[in-house]
């Protein structure tokens, strides 16, 4: 057997992020990716969770959600007002592909959490979006939960493949396969 070319397949973590859109259309993600970005100052660095949800062919009408959280900030509720910079939440409703609406928060609450030890951000959202893009606002309510984990890169092994033996894991330890819980 040769091992020089053999490729490491390690198994995709998937995030989820389901609710309602106005209490009664699902929002179901198929995607859900965990990233970083910089933003302006005061909210600066943050955790981001970007789920898209795309409809079936041959429209594949898509609405996609982001939330940010300001980076080390601890487990909490915070308000979702348009001044607000800890939590953000945008929402993107492509439906009609040569229109899409971006809407942003208006007020609502946000429970999130980012687990260092698990790479793991989490949380619970009920908001008011609104869009002021023509005269009249447009508002949305979305009422989401989701959970967003990294996606490990595939790596090239130029030696044998180990025993397959895996680590113990110390009782009363953490392991990466536990739910996330916003409680902290």
């Amino acid at each position: 057997m040769n091992a020089l070319a053999k490729v490491a397949q390690q198994s995709v973590m998937v995030g989820t992020c389901t609710g309602t859109i106005n209490g009664t259309e699902p929002f179901d993600a198929g995607l859900v990716v965990l990233s970083k970005a910089t933003y302006p100052l005061p909210h600066d660095e943050a955790h981001v969770m970007q789920a898209t949800q795309r409809g079936p062919a041959p429209d594949f009408k898509t609405k996609e959600l982001k939330v940010s959280f300001s980076v080390d900030k601890p487990c909490n509720s915070y308000g979702l007002f348009p001044d607000a910079y800890t939590v953000r939440v945008i929402y993107v409703d492509s439906s009609d592909s040569d229109k899409p609406i971006a809407y942003t928060q208006r007020q609502g609450v946000a429970k999130v959490a980012f687990h260092s030890q698990q790479s793991v951000f989490c949380g619970e959202v009920a908001v008011t979006l609104e869009n002021l893009d023509e005269d009249t606002p447009k508002t949305v309510n979305l009422k989401f939960k989701f959970k967003a984990m990294p996606t490990p890169p595939q790596r090239r092994i130029h030696r044998r493949p180990s025993s397959g033996k895996t680590p113990r894991i110390e009782p009363g330890s953490q392991s990466g396969s536990e739910s996330c819980s916003c409680s902290c």
